[in-house]
């Protein structure tokens, strides 16, 4: 008799994606408004910080806080690139990383204007819209369509390197 293959679990009790990252999102994040291109790029011109949680498994983090990957990354230009925060568990490290760069990106203001992207269908930027939310920022736009729906429309990308990371990632 075949045993059925397990499937994996997909949501944690608090509804973070754990697993699948890259399969078909819902049309709005928690405590985010869903933004289509257009919108991007005029909340841009109006300071709105694009924020790029595309993930990054394959990484280590230099004495100096500089992160030290195998391959470039292209994004939007003037992004900012947290490569470890939009997984569905975080470590402790990850964690205090998030924190650490959103204060450093946002001077402290929660009031700042956040724009959350990975590429088309990835629950990496909706789990990072979750928690970022939950931290009390209160002016976050999601952009499902991500740094692909950017480069579709022929616009330029810009190679970018992650926020660099101060604390003990050893944790």
């Amino acid at each position: 008799m075949a045993v059925a293959a397990e499937q994996p679990v997909l949501f944690d009790q608090s509804g973070y994606r754990l697993d699948s990252y890259r399969a078909p999102v819902p049309e709005t994040a928690p405590g985010a408004r869903t933004l289509d291109l257009p919108q991007v790029r005029a909340l841009i011109g109006q300071g709105w910080i694009p924020v790029d949680v595309m993930g990054a498994r394959a990484f280590d983090i230099g004495a100096d806080g500089e992160w030290i990957l195998p391959e470039r990354h292209r994004s939007i230009p003037g992004a900012h690139w947290l490569p470890v925060v939009g997984w569905g568990r975080l470590k402790p490290w990850q964690s205090d990383y998030l924190d650490a760069s959103l204060e450093r990106i946002t001077g402290g203001d929660r009031a700042t204007g956040l724009i959350l992207f990975c590429k088309v269908d990835c629950w990496l930027s909706w789990n990072a819209a979750k928690r970022i939310a939950g931290r009390g920022y209160a002016n976050l736009g999601w952009f499902p369509g991500g740094v692909e729906a950017w480069e579709d429309a022929g616009l330029p990308l810009a190679e970018i390197r992650p926020e660099p990371h101060r604390g003990d990632w050893s944790r």
